[in-house]
């Protein structure tokens, strides 16, 4: 796995709920997506109930990667030392946070 999730904030506030990822080695992102699912008993339901694919973005080892739930533009922050903070806005409602597979 070239990236890896760091964090998770304001689970369940549309307005604020993101997931940060670090990148652990250089890829591109259109490989990589996040599947909303659902908890059960027995682990998690089997079937996606929303999907976010991220675009085609080179990024590099350290580089930040932030997906929120709700609407916006998708940008792009360069950062000190060549490092990059992606901020992706998914459109998702309701709240994204019930659960991730990733």
């Amino acid at each position: 796995m070239e990236i890896a999730i760091k964090s998770f904030g304001d689970k369940g506030d549309i307005n604020n709920e993101r997931i940060g990822f670090i990148v652990l080695s250089s890829c591109e992102l259109k490989y990589y997506m996040v599947i909303q699912t659902k908890k059960t008993n027995g682990g998690f339901k089997n079937k996606g109930s929303d999907y976010f694919w991220f675009l085609p973005q080179q990024v590099s080892e350290n580089d930040k990667v932030v997906l929120y739930s709700r609407s916006g533009q998708n940008s792009v922050k360069e950062m000190k030392m060549e490092l990059r903070h992606s901020f992706f806005i998914g459109d998702l409602a309701p709240p994204f946070l019930i659960a991730l597979v990733i």
